[in-house]
């Protein structure tokens, strides 16, 4: 257990101080450290550190600043306002957080290195969960398992809550069995309801998971008491509730993003999404790439060693214990459904929304090895891992996180232009704090955030690049929204260069002469009156 733990310790550390951060992981920064994102323009606060839109160029570093730590420090208060004004997420991650980054500061080790933590904590619950549910060896496997794939891998360093969702998830199920097999003593109980509540102000999703534990314990109490179960699970909603009872006037917000899961399902998605989830929890295949045969060969073997332990012991995955790992399993892949039927979105395309049932999935996992002569299993193991091997050499691969390259990006244009010429980056409010982030402090950036509906072509970007000769213009995480002012630049460009790097579009323009797009939109304006 030790080398394995280490093998999980060695994978994992590196890969935090070699990739860069994406926009989902600016957000988190910036909700930490107190400054709003998503908000309205009109809405805007400057002195509680709310991301404004500033008219002309400022410096990268007016814009990079949304991810740091102001002095003084922001206050728990003002990171709690910031999740209600930007985020739909609860707020303890960030709380957490922001007590994180105090100690090690904002950098893009140090946030990775708080989710490599929370997964590293996870690791000796799933090994005790294991051993309690299936013996010593089923904890074991599912601990290979999870040091190993390239899933738990990836979003153990992810700078958000998936690696803290995984170890509340599997503290709570713990505490579950716990008083199942021994009983309810206060410390017990009141811990049970605790990291329930934890859970729960964590991440929404955590709701389907908590039920289900609530329900196995009122169905399969053991030595527990169903009257301290429900007591337990009021005391887990007293504490949420401050939070929870702001809800609604949270998801009713405008966000910038606030409509990007907009899009019902199909009644094909919604009946298949469940199965696909739970396929992707033991999948060597992802976003960060992998090869699609040898996947595909980890799923037949997964389902082949399900197969094989429901045929020599059919009654042993579904004993009473275990059928707690099935209900959390089913929670977590089925309840995504649930809430995208309630408010007509498709969070259940997207696997991360699924992530609190990866643990379940291992355990299962783990128990069916277990069945198997060891031998045999250790065979299985080994197998597993040459499947997920792409997986892993992709994830590792990899520099930047979701096909968003920040650092290569902004590296590139320092470079080329030297910092002397207007970088104008098309892209959320999180897009453009992260390309200032690696900018040199000084570049003049200008944004163009499109959501907001601040900027008008061709008075607003003819003003930005008045008596500018060159100009970058980074497209990247823009969720969509259309880029007239690259179409008013190209047009007037005497010289135009693009490239492409993964997710993102670079076009280095140069202009005619200094002063000629104002004069352009001058002679505009003249035409027009």
């Amino acid at each position: 257990m030790l080398a394995v733990f280490g093998l999980a310790l060695v994978l994992r550390v590196p890969l935090a101080a070699r990739q860069g951060l994406w926009a989902d992981e600016f957000f988190s920064l910036a909700m930490a450290t107190g400054h709003s994102l998503e908000h309205p323009a009109a809405e805007a606060v400057p002195a509680l550190g709310d991301f404004v839109e500033a008219r002309a160029a400022v410096p990268a570093a007016e814009y990079a600043r949304y991810l740091g730590r102001d002095r003084p420090p922001a206050s728990a208060a003002r990171v709690v306002r910031a999740v209600l004004l930007s985020d739909t997420s609860p707020p303890l991650y960030y709380l957490l957080l922001s007590a994180w980054t105090a100690a090690a500061g904002t950098g893009d080790t140090a946030l990775h290195l708080f989710s490599v933590a929370w997964a590293l904590a996870a690791f000796p619950l799933l090994y005790l969960l294991g051993r309690r549910l299936g013996g010593w060896y089923a904890g074991f496997a599912a601990c290979v398992l999870f040091a190993v794939s390239p899933l738990s891998l990836y979003y153990a360093v992810e700078g958000r809550m998936y690696a803290q969702l995984w170890f509340v998830t599997l503290l709570f199920a713990w505490l579950t069995v716990r008083r199942h097999d021994r009983g309810d003593p206060p410390l017990r109980l009141g811990a049970w309801s605790l990291a329930g509540s934890a859970g729960l102000l964590t991440h929404y999703f955590f709701a389907f998971v908590w039920a289900a534990g609530v329900l196995w314990l009122l169905v399969q109490p053991g030595r527990s008491r169903r009257a301290l179960t429900l007591a337990g699970g009021v005391l887990s909603g007293l504490v949420v509730l401050p939070w929870y009872l702001r809800l609604p006037e949270s998801l009713a917000r405008w966000r910038v993003t606030g409509h990007w899961l907009d899009g019902p399902l199909t009644p094909g998605q919604a009946l298949s999404a469940p199965v696909v989830l739970a396929r992707d929890l033991l999948s060597g295949r992802g976003s960060w790439g992998g090869e699609r045969w040898l996947d595909r060969a980890g799923a037949a073997l997964f389902a082949l060693l399900g197969l094989v332990t429901l045929w020599r012991r059919p009654r042993w995955l579904f004993r009473r214990r275990p059928l707690l790992l099935w209900a959390w399993l089913l929670a977590a892949c089925a309840g995504p459904v649930v809430f995208d039927l309630l408010r007509g979105t498709y969070t259940a395309l997207i696997p991360r929304y699924a992530l609190a049932g990866m643990p379940a999935a291992m355990l299962l996992a783990g128990l069916a090895l277990a069945g198997l002569r060891e031998p045999v299993a250790a065979v299985v193991l080994s197998l597993a891992a040459i499947a997920w091997l792409p997986g892993v050499r992709a994830v590792f691969h990899g520099t930047s996180r979701a096909g968003e390259p920040y650092r290569r990006v902004a590296r590139e244009i320092a470079a080329r232009t030297h910092g002397e010429n207007l970088v104008l980056v098309h892209s959320i409010p999180s897009g453009v704090a992260g390309i200032s982030r690696y900018l040199e402090p000084t570049t003049p950036v200008a944004a163009w955030v499109a959501q907001l509906g601040r900027r008008r072509v061709p008075d607003d970007i003819a003003a930005l690049v008045q008596g500018r000769h060159h100009v970058a213009f980074v497209r990247i995480h823009d969720v969509g929204a259309p880029a007239p002012e690259l179409d008013w630049l190209i047009a007037r460009a005497g010289a135009v260069d693009s490239a492409r790097r993964e997710n993102a579009t670079v076009v280095y323009l140069t202009l005619p002469v200094p002063g000629v797009a104002a004069a352009a939109a001058g002679a505009g304006s003249t035409a027009r009156r």
